[in-house]
Formats: C-alpha cells, structure tokens, sequence
C-alpha cells in the first residue's frame, strides 16, 4: 500500500482508535443502545398479611382475591358471641367498681373510711376500666378491617373454618407504588447513585416508560439469584438495585417481568 492511500485511510484509522478507547472505558453506556444501565427484573408490591387478634370462627367474607379495598373496609367478620359475652361481663365489673368508688370518694371525703379504703376503691375501679377497654378491643377484632389501601392478593380461608390469632384471612398489596430489583455487575455498579432516574417497560404496555427512581443499592456483592436464565451468570458476583415507581393506575403487578434503564 502506498503512502498516498495512507494518508486516505488515516481519517477512517483514527475513528475506530477513538470509538475503541471510548468503548473500553465507557463500556456498557456506549454499546448498549441505551442512554444508561439496562437490566431485567420482576414487579414487587408492598405486602401485608391481615390477621384476627383472637381465635374464633370465620362468619362472612365479604372480600375476595383480585378486588380492590379501601383503608377501614370491612374484610370479613368473626363469630362474635365469646368476646361479647366477655364485654358484658367487664362491663358489669365497671360499672359496680366505679359506684363503688363514687361512693368511697363521699366517704372518705367526710372521713367516714380511711385512706386506705378509699385507696383500694379506686384501684379496683381503675382495674375495671382497664379491662373493660380490652375486651372492647377483642369485641371489635370480630370485624376485621382493611389496614390500608390495596389489592386483595389472596385469601387464606373460608367461611366456617375456625382461626387463631395470627393466622392469615387475606394478604393485602400496596399497588400505589411498586419496585423492581434487578442484579448488576460491579463495572456497572459504579456508574448507579442513590436518586438516579430509570426508566421501567413491561411487554404488556410495550412503548410506555413508568419513570422511577433508584431507592436501594445493596453494601455487598453476592451471586447472581438462581432464577437468572444461564449457568454463566449465576457463577457471577453482582449487586442487587431497587428501583422504586410510583404506580397510582396500578398497571405494575406484582410478578410481571420488567425491564429497567437507569439513566446514567
């Protein structure tokens, strides 16, 4: 080749030196079609299993599995029967220590009792009233409420069965805001910060961004969760991502994949 034809070739010879030297350091944010870090995760909504406070009998259910419920709402309703019968019993108690005490409070007043009787008087009253307040408390966990706004995501019994305190009626989901984890490498960890913008596809509404924001950078790298498709990127050390969307249409259900970009 002669030097007339190098010197044609040497514009075209430094245009591949630098897009290979900015490839190297740039690395991902320059070959990946995309202005940032793209990954793939799964939709996650805050969850809250809604239990009972006392052992009683599943009377009506007034919700079921993909409807929509609103802070206060009724769920469902217990056999009531024990707890009120437990109520009125309190209630009887309540109302016989504080005549009492009514009537200590006269007496000692006109040194009738000593201070002593008059002290034990109001103790039994204050006692009273404590327990009258439970058992209006367990009176009232015979109507289970929404704790929150949500999505019914699952209902664990049916009516007629008997439940303890604890165990599980309905699990409830936040879908107001949602969030994906998506697992990166450290060559791409350095480039993410707290607060950075992303943009979230789902193959249903394929076109659409749902702009979100990074919310969570894991401290520690740790391999690569089983459910990643290869064997070769299992074997890898990465960081887990939290990219948190605000989800007020409620479109980002939990357990559809997802695609991110965070914007670099």
């Amino acid at each position: 080749m002669d030097i007339e034809k190098l010197k044609k070739l040497r514009p075209a010879i430094v245009a591949v030196a630098v897009l290979a030297i900015l490839g190297f350091w740039l690395g991902p944010k320059l070959f990946r079609g995309s202005s940032g870090v793209q990954a793939s995760g799964t939709v996650e909504i805050t969850e809250v299993d809604v239990s009972p406070r006392i052992s009683s009998r599943v009377t009506t259910l007034e919700k079921d599995e993909g409807q929509e419920v609103k802070k206060g709402e009724t769920m469902a309703t217990l056999d009531d029967s024990i707890v009120a019968a437990q109520k009125d019993a309190a209630e009887a108690v309540f109302v016989n220590a504080r005549d009492i005490y009514t009537r200590s409070k006269n007496l000692f007043q006109t040194q009738a009792i000593s201070e002593q009787q008059f002290d034990a008087a109001q103790a039994a009253f204050v006692s009273a009233e404590a327990q009258l307040k439970q058992a209006q408390v367990m009176f009232d966990e015979a109507t289970v409420k929404a704790p929150w706004s949500g999505m019914i995501l699952k209902k664990h019994v049916e009516a007629g069965e008997l439940v303890s305190p604890g165990s599980p009626l309905f699990t409830i989901g936040d879908l107001s805001r949602a969030k994906v984890t998506i697992y990166v490498p450290l060559t791409q960890m350095t480039m993410i910060k707290y607060g950075m913008k992303a943009d979230v596809e789902i193959d249903a509404y394929k076109g659409r961004k749902f702009e979100g924001t990074v919310t969570f950078i894991s401290g520690e790298a740790e391999f690569t969760p089983k459910n990643v498709q290869t064997q070769d990127e299992r074997i890898k050390e990465v960081f887990e991502v939290q990219v948190t969307v605000p989800n007020p249409e409620g479109i980002l259900k939990p357990g559809i994949p997802a695609d991110v970009d965070i914007k670099i």
